[in-house]
């Protein structure tokens, strides 16, 4: 096998965040366990375009994008040079601001279910506005959710993980099931009446089925309750216009975040005018709403997805990167397989138990070894910067890895070679 990766620095900044932060990280899928705790870096110091620097001074190739952030690279120019431009304006205006205008028009020019839009910080605040703007308009107060919305009470009240949540929203949320159009009509029937808001990702590890949208719109309309999409991973990342103009279903409302500024931070709620006009009655306003340096990235990224050719490069790697895992896994006999869409694909073992999580663990420590991050059962994010160089030797070093596993794997002894300390399963949105 490969030499062992110096995480020495890694290790003493983790040693000392856990005295000081809880959980010792501010995201929890950035958090060490879930990787290959031991044998994978866990502080990034620098980047530039697909590549990434550790604590340790170590490049890496890496497909995990912040958890979906970055489409375009670290560094991308045009957004940086935005920044900086707006930096030396302001950061954020005691009035109004241009940018505020400019931003919400692209938006709505780019998104076809974009009429109207109001600027937050992150994707939990997008989807929790969509709620109250539904039930506002409705006047009604259940929720049927599919996947995971954020952390905010409305969203964790449907969860297992509801510790601190207050117990009577459980009875304002219910769930159904992905690509199940009964599942939602049975809980639109078993709530009669009463449901504000359908709202669900609409790919969620597995592409939706041939009308389950189109259903999902329809019974929407015939319950007279709202459809929302939370495009937070898929929005500007499938298309231009996200999700809804890449499958041809429009939303009433809908949540971006993510991909709409290549990394700063900045999430959105947008939808037709009827809807969204009644944001300015609620309560519903963020001091940092119109912070600048982020709507100046949205206004350049947007541009960019206009001038330049980035969905057909994301989509032309994605594909071929997902054809040449799936090789890799039928030539050494080592089942990795893809699903989901090819620039935001999810790998996985098909395999079961303790055998799927020991091949992750392997997998993950053999190609950090080799330069490549990647992310335990997460999605693949393909960046524009990544080219045909980099997405040959991914697939390169992937068969090297595969190969190596199997060897392992007949020889009785893949757990042995694991460099690890415990490996704990932490959240996951898909």
């Amino acid at each position: 096998m490969a030499e062992r990766l110096n995480l020495t620095k890694s290790l003493e900044l983790w040693e000392r965040a856990v005295e000081v932060i809880a959980g010792g990280s501010q995201t929890n899928s950035k958090r060490p366990q879930p990787y290959a705790p031991g044998a994978f870096p866990i502080y990034l110091e620098r980047g530039e375009g697909c590549r990434v620097w550790d604590a340790d001074g170590q490049e890496y190739i890496e497909y995990i994008a912040a958890l979906g952030p970055i489409i375009l690279g670290h560094r991308y120019p045009a957004v940086e040079q935005a920044v900086k431009e707006q930096l030396e304006k302001l950061i954020i205006s005691p009035l109004l601001h241009s940018v505020e205008v400019e931003a919400a028009e692209l938006i709505c020019q780019t998104v076809p279910g974009a009429e109207m839009v109001r600027f937050v910080k992150c994707g939990a605040e997008a989807t929790s506005a969509i709620a109250r703007i539904a039930r506002a308009y409705t006047g009604k107060e259940v929720i049927l959710n599919c996947g995971y919305r954020g952390w905010h009470d409305t969203w964790a009240a449907a969860t297992s993980n509801d510790r601190g949540v207050p117990q009577c929203l459980k009875s304002a949320i219910d769930t159904f099931s992905y690509n199940d159009l009964n599942s939602a009509e049975d809980k639109l029937k078993q709530h009669r009446g009463q449901v504000a808001l359908i709202i669900l990702d609409p790919v969620s590890g597995t592409p939706p089925q041939p009308g389950f949208l189109e259903g999902l719109r329809r019974l929407a309309d015939e319950h007279e309750c709202l459809l929302g999409f939370d495009e937070i991973v898929t929005g500007f990342r499938l298309a231009p216009g996200g999700a809804q103009e890449y499958y041809g279903v429009v939303p009433d409302l809908t949540a971006f975040a993510k991909a709409m500024a290549n990394g700063m931070p900045v999430g959105a709620v947008c939808g037709k005018r009827e809807y969204m006009e009644l944001a300015k009655d609620l309560l519903f306003s963020t001091t940092y709403g119109g912070e600048t340096l982020s709507l100046a990235a949205v206004i350049a990224c947007l541009k960019e997805y206009q001038a330049k050719p980035i969905h057909e490069q994301i989509w032309a790697m994605g594909r071929k990167l997902w054809a040449g895992f799936e090789e890799a896994g039928r030539a050494t006999g080592v089942p990795l397989k893809c699903r989901g869409e090819a620039p935001m694909a999810a790998q996985y073992f098909d395999v079961e138990g303790e055998l799927a999580a020991d091949l992750w663990t392997f997998f993950l420590q053999e190609m950090a070894k080799r330069g490549i991050l990647l992310r335990r059962g997460g999605l693949v994010f393909v960046q524009y910067a990544h080219g045909e160089a980099e997405v040959e030797q991914t697939i390169q070093k992937t068969a090297e890895v595969l190969e190596l596993a199997k060897k392992h794997l007949d020889a009785g002894d893949l757990k042995e070679q694991l460099e690890t300390t415990e490996v704990q399963e932490s959240f996951r949105r898909f």
